[in-house]
């Protein structure tokens, strides 16, 4: 069993995505910003991959995944990390910079087909699975 971590500030919609995962057969568990999942991770709780919304209401989710990256690097096994957006507006440059530091942006609402990839390990590297 795959273990979630799902950083997203909409409380519907987080809590949404743990039920689905668990639903799926993983084990998630939900932050509302980077200050709570670094509780979290801090805590020793093991995660396997961190979903992170791209534009959280007071940070980015990009330097949220680059700040997790860095306090976890002491860590044995990195958790492989992607982003979610459910805006389209994304310039090159932006594009650019997730493609280095993500494993891969899904766009919102996610397909329960990309949870259960997450759940069960089986995504790539290009969004949408």
């Amino acid at each position: 069993m795959r273990h979630l971590l799902i950083i997203e500030d909409d409380d519907d919609l987080r809590h949404e995505l743990v039920e689905l995962v668990e639903a799926l057969g993983g084990h998630a568990i939900g932050a509302r910003s980077g200050h709570d999942a670094l509780v979290l991770l801090d805590a020793a709780c093991s995660v396997d991959v961190i979903l992170c919304d791209l534009r959280l209401k007071a940070e980015s989710g990009l330097d949220v995944l680059r700040m997790l990256r860095h306090r976890r690097s002491t860590s044995t096994t990195e958790p492989t990390m992607y982003l979610m957006t459910g805006h389209l507006d994304l310039t090159a440059a932006a594009l650019s910079d997730i493609a280095t530091t993500t494993s891969g942006l899904f766009t919102k609402p996610l397909r329960t087909a990309t949870l259960r990839a997450l759940v069960m390990g089986q995504t790539g590297s290009t969004g949408d699975a």
